[in-house]
């Protein structure tokens, strides 16, 4: 890929992942020194809400109509609050309690400077790891879920509506859609995604790794900073845990190598952002921002639902904090918290309706433990599950652990910290259900819980960083003993920055060096998977997937084998797969014809399934996303048989024609059986069968 179409794709979700939000965080009166951190989060939301009211009003989500109402609402938002302050100064004028600096008490020369190096070091770290392990942003993952994101991302933009249950008819043309294990799905991700991609001329598959390195380089270390401020405001300290974000293996990088869970570790970086703009709001009394608040929650649930209840942890315990701490201001604090809620569930009513449709699908979702419980906490302990132990890191969240203990403010955070530790011990170490249904929101899937308490533990490694510099600030000072404190006179001597800052830029300089190996690593976590020539779906297989369309009708269904790499079909070449996930398991008509499609002449039954399945083009390829899946047996000798034609092959990859006119019934039984079949909603390719058919009985098909 040369650097313009890199540097287009780079600006493109810049202005898609920052724009929407910036445009309502001016018109609420959010400050700029927060709008880098919480754009994303405001933007999310606000698309999402004219996502879901826009199509119940049968809006098309289109980039204009889109913008064109996100103007009108960022204008209508912005006269209000003008009009409110000019009447009301009093109530709707400054926070109460506005603090004149974001940092507070611990701000000094050069806070901003140091916030900033944070941030580029972080994020530096972060996106060499994703551009090494991606070879180049051109691999595509080999695994389970990418393909069902790339899919989605394609169909939303052709199809141009925000419809969760579009993907139930996408999953499952040929069977009753409340019968498909998936009827619903979050769709906010992909629908975001999917107004700028048509502009980016590149493949979906790269779209996303430059998504993801943007993520990687910018959203992430700026994440982090949002949760360790909600901490400590020790600039140093939310600096420091920035810089070492892109360290860790756990978070992000296995939550991006296994699946990968895109959407998940995007909402993740939201978490931050909205808990400090929650906190930060009901402290100053910032009316306005309670509509940001609003917009925000939206946003978290939209990306993934799951993440509602990280959130949640980390609000209760701060309020829990302040119920202690801030025992005059609880009533506002209270009052302005549920206001945002209460405003939040109205705006995210029709989005929550949506998903709880697949509530009881996801709750059913169990993961066998992989280890016993001393083999998990040791696993906590080293950060480490399935990778290298990385006892520098340990070191540091140790010595943050010691930071918090030392200031009794800090301490409401061991609260989130310890309950995503006990759900990580529980879904790794044991296979107890007992506590199903805690784990139920997160899929019971050990790799995404604790992903979550590797995101919550970055923050004490900056504190760590921190305490560190600071212990040796206060060693110097107590070395340069003044000659008033040795004739007994007692002074007072405030702390030194630049010492502090120093230090602790030595402390983390050592421990990036030292921590070389963890970096190579989690490069080569991301390879693991992610392949330009891959086993999965290689180079070849990649090439004629991409111009299939030159070959293929635009409204034709292609029979395939789904554990192959013909599920991207749809997202490569913008043609229609029969099975079109990996998860998703066939009709009992579709597993007939890839048992005995070399018995069409002889089987009626068989030849029946595909004339009512529309089948005329067969593609063949073996590549496995599994090493031990065995190809369906009705495609393991295309070229044997008779009725296949031969249209182009390339490498290990061949698409064929199926000419009905040498079967028994000819064409006209295939025309005949096009009857079933619809076009739903005049998208290419999503089918609606008037005849369905039930799921086969197979478990998981891969």
């Amino acid at each position: 890929m040369g650097i313009g179409p890199l540097l287009l794709c780079v600006l493109l979700i810049v202005v898609l992942w920052w724009g929407p939000g910036w445009l309502l965080g001016e018109a609420l009166g959010v400050r700029r020194t927060l709008l880098p951190v919480v754009a994303p989060l405001l933007g999310m939301g606000v698309l999402t809400v004219i996502g879901v009211t826009g199509n119940s009003l049968g809006m098309s989500w289109d980039l204009l109509p889109v913008t064109a109402v996100l103007l009108v609402l960022a204008g209508l938002l912005f006269a209000v609050r003008l009009v409110l302050r000019r009447r009301f100064p009093d109530k709707f004028g400054h926070g109460v309690r506005e603090t004149p600096s974001i940092f507070g008490k611990h701000r000094f020369a050069g806070s901003w400077w140091i916030m900033l190096a944070g941030l580029v070091a972080g994020g530096a770290v972060a996106a060499v790891s994703w551009i090494v392990g991606t070879e180049g942003l051109l691999g595509i993952n080999q695994d389970w879920d990418i393909p069902w994101h790339a899919n989605m991302i394609r169909l939303i933009s052709v199809n141009h509506e925000w419809d969760p249950s579009i993907a139930g008819n996408f999953a499952y043309y040929d069977t009753t859609i409340p019968e498909a294990p998936i009827r619903s799905y979050p769709i906010a991700f992909h629908a975001v995604l999917s107004l700028f991609w048509p502009l980016s001329n590149v493949s979906i598959p790269v779209f996303l790794n430059v998504f993801v390195l943007v993520m990687m380089a910018i959203q992430l270390p700026l994440s982090t900073m949002a949760l360790t401020m909600l901490v400590t405001r020790r600039p140093i300290a939310v600096a420091a845990a920035a810089a070492v974000s892109g360290w860790f293996t756990v978070y992000p990088y296995d939550l991006l190598w296994r699946g990968p869970l895109i959407p998940f570790f995007a909402g993740m970086l939201l978490v931050g952002p909205f808990a400090f703009l929650a906190v930060k709001g009901a402290l100053e009394g910032q009316k306005f921002w309670i509509i940001g608040i609003a917009f925000g929650a939206v946003g978290v649930i939209a990306v993934h639902p799951s993440l509602a209840f990280v959130v949640l942890p980390i609000l209760v315990f701060w309020f829990l904090s302040a119920l202690i701490r801030r025992k005059g201001r609880v009533l506002g604090i209270t009052v302005y918290l549920a206001v945002s809620g209460v405003l939040a569930a109205i705006l995210g009513l029709p989005i929550i309706a949506q998903m709880l449709k697949e509530s009881a699908r996801v709750s059913k979702q169990v993961w066998a433990a992989d280890t016993d419980r001393n083999g998990a906490i040791q696993n906590i302990i080293f950060l480490n599950h399935g990778s290298m132990a990385m006892p520098i890191l340990t070191a540091l969240v140790a010595l943050g652990c010691l930071a918090v203990v030392l200031r009794i403010r800090m301490w409401w955070y061991f609260g989130p910290v310890l309950a995503f530790a006990f759900l990580s011990v529980y879904t790794m170490g044991t296979d107890n259900p007992r506590f199903m249904t805690l784990t139920a929101p997160f899929y019971d899937d050990q790799w995404r819980i604790f992903g979550i308490l590797v995101m919550l533990l970055v923050p004490l490694a900056g504190l760590g960083v921190a305490q560190a510099g600071e212990a040796v600030e206060w060693l110097v000072r107590k070395l340069r003993r003044s000659p008033a404190a040795e004739t007994g006179t007692r002074t007072k001597r405030r702390p030194n920055h630049i010492i502090t800052a120093a230090a602790s830029a030595v402390v983390l300089l050592a421990c990036g060096v030292a921590a070389i190996p963890y970096f190579k690593q989690n490069a080569q976590r991301i390879n693991i998977n992610t392949k330009v020539d891959g086993a999965t779906l290689s180079a070849s297989e990649v090439g004629l997937l991409s111009k299939i369309d030159q070959y293929v009708p635009q409204d034709a269904t292609v029979l395939n084998d789904s554990c192959d790499g013909s599920v991207w079909m749809y997202a490569l070449g913008d043609r229609m797969p029969m099975i079109r996930h990996f998860e998703i398991l066939p009709t009992n008509r579709q597993l007939l014809v890839l048992q005995k499609l070399p018995e069409l002449a002889t089987d009626s039954e068989a030849r029946a399934a595909a004339a009512e399945l529309g089948i005329e083009w067969v593609y063949v390829a073996d590549g496995r996303i599994r090493a031990w899946d065995e190809p369906k047996p009705g495609l393991t000798q295309p070229d044997s048989i008779p009725f296949l034609e031969l249209v182009v092959r390339e490498g290990n990859a061949a698409l064929y024609r199926l000419d009905w006119s040498q079967l028994p019934g000819g064409k006209a039984e295939f025309d005949a059986a096009a009857k079933d079949r619809v076009q739903l909603d005049g998208v290419s390719g999503i089918l609606e069968n008037k005849n369905p058919d039930g799921i086969a009985p197979l478990g998981r098909i891969c």
